[in-house]
């Protein structure tokens, strides 16, 4: 379920106007398999988003309902960028039901604002942001 659930979120982060909030922070539109990467992120130096599914919660004792669980970091040049673009993807996913558009479902974000993790190459700015998409019904 969690692969559905973030292939579903990169296609939703695919299509976004150039002039979402995310893109114009990030200084470029997202493109999947070029800047916007599922799982895994290849080594570069430039500006990524990368989707990662992890764990959540059992599912509901009835078998109905669920809950999936992702992260997405971001690898932004700068301090402002990165912080700029996570808070972004916070407030555009944030009880967003048009994400998931073949399992319904509902995304939350799990924090009110992207945490920094670590630096890379002393210029790019790592930071995470974790959600939950709640109720995914088969």
């Amino acid at each position: 379920m969690a692969e559905i659930i973030v292939r579903e979120v990169a296609n939703y982060l695919n299509n976004l106007n150039a002039t979402q909030e995310v893109n114009v922070v990030l200084g470029t539109t997202l493109s999947l398999g070029n800047n916007l990467f599922v799982v895994y992120e290849p080594q570069t130096t430039a500006t990524t988003v990368t989707i990662i599914p992890y764990g959540g919660l059992p599912p509901n004792v009835d078998n109905y309902r669920r809950e999936a669980n992702f992260q997405i970091r971001i690898k932004g040049k700068g301090i402002h960028s990165s912080l700029k673009a996570g808070q972004a993807l916070i407030d555009l996913l944030h009880t967003n039901e048009d994400v998931c558009a073949s399992t319904p479902g509902k995304v939350f974000a799990i924090q009110s604002a992207p945490i920094p993790v670590g630096w890379e190459e002393d210029e790019f700015l790592l930071v995470t942001c974790n959600f939950k998409v709640k109720y995914v019904k088969f």
